[in-house]
């Protein structure tokens, strides 16, 4: 099948960035994902489930702490849904933990396995059409560019679009589940606790665009410096006699030493913005978390919250910190994707 890729050329940072998003993410499910959707959407729903339990398990911490400490001879509900009878706590609890556990796991295990093998077909995809948009190319095209842009492409782009558009998408979609289920079920404990939460979303998002540009400019250095390095390796491979009678080994090894040194550059910058949104990210969550606890505790001296209300909402809190951490961390492998199909498909 005759491809439109056009991995023979090589797009400059601000073309990148100019690219627009809607035809490229229209192109994507067009050429890739729509081949799979079976697998797509059963992942996504799997995710979705799995999000969902686990803010059902933490919201069962309110009844437990009040029916099995607390109120133990007094009638509770779960989830607000299942009445128990006054002194079966004990029994009705620990069995429905178990039973959220059991359908979580298979969920999780249910994505896991999807994931893997939607990632990677996908993967297998565009390495083939990036084959066949090469090899149907004119020659004048084909000798316009090294043949280690399109290794490059083949073997490092290709791998960074599996990452965002699999499992990038799914786990988003699970964490994001998450997040709105626990403030749901945080809303329900207590809307003002939870009011106090959602001021901290402004700063979250602050912080998610700054990290999502510092990895787009990363990215791109690191996917350039990779195409330098597969050309000079090739170059190296292909020219080695001629190294050694001219005796230009120490030369060509300096020549690949300053590649890799620049794209090391680049390659911990993304790595250090992946890794410092989490914590910057977190450091918002736990201001919002002793914000939290000073208004509940004053809440609670006036009796109008019980100790499994502030037990659960505690849990809620740090479960939705937890996944925000996660989205923060998914948003720069998504920006990584992106980057990588614009220039795979520029």
């Amino acid at each position: 099948q005759p491809s439109d890729l056009g991995p023979m050329t090589t797009p400059t940072p601000a073309d990148l960035a100019k690219e627009p998003l809607r035809p490229l993410l229209d192109r994507i499910w067009r050429d890739y994902l729509s081949h799979h959707k079976a697998a797509l959407f059963l992942s996504i729903l799997f995710a979705a489930i799995a999000g969902g339990l686990q803010a059902a398990t933490l919201k069962l911490l309110e009844p437990a702490v009040n029916g099995l400490f607390l109120q133990a001879n007094t009638p509770i509900k779960l989830w607000g849904l299942i009445d128990v009878p006054p002194g079966q706590a004990l029994i009705y609890i620990p069995s429905a933990i178990v039973l959220v556990a059991i359908v979580w796991t298979a969920a999780s295990l249910g994505q896991a396995a999807l994931v893997n093998r939607l990632g990677h077909g996908i993967v297998g995809d565009i390495q083939v059409r990036l084959f066949g948009a090469m090899i149907r190319a004119d020659l004048a095209r084909l000798r316009s560019q090294h043949s280690g842009s399109f290794v490059s492409s083949v073997l490092f782009d290709a791998n960074l679009v599996r990452e965002a558009f699999t499992n990038g998408v799914v786990n988003y979609t699970q964490h994001s589940i998450t997040l709105f289920a626990v403030i749901v079920a945080m809303a329900f404990i207590d809307w003002e606790l939870t009011a106090i939460v959602l001021l901290g979303v402004p700063m979250i998002s602050l912080v998610l665009g700054r990290f999502s540009r510092r990895t787009r400019k990363a990215t791109t250095g690191a996917m350039q410096e990779t195409e330098n390095l597969s050309t000079a390796l090739m170059e190296n491979l292909d020219g080695v006699r001629l190294i050694k009678i001219e005796n230009r080994e120490a030369a060509e090894e300096n020549r690949v030493g300053e590649v890799v040194a620049r794209r090391q550059r680049h390659v911990i910058k993304s790595a250090d913005a992946r890794a410092f949104a989490g914590p910057f990210s977190n450091l918002v969550a736990m201001i919002v978390v002793a914000a939290v606890m000073a208004y509940a505790g004053w809440r609670a001296q006036d009796g109008t919250m019980s100790v499994g209300a502030f037990a659960a909402f505690i849990g809620l809190l740090m479960a939705a910190g937890q996944s925000l951490r996660q989205v923060t961390n998914l948003q720069t492998v998504m920006t990584e994707g992106l980057t990588a199909a614009r220039r795979l498909f520029a």
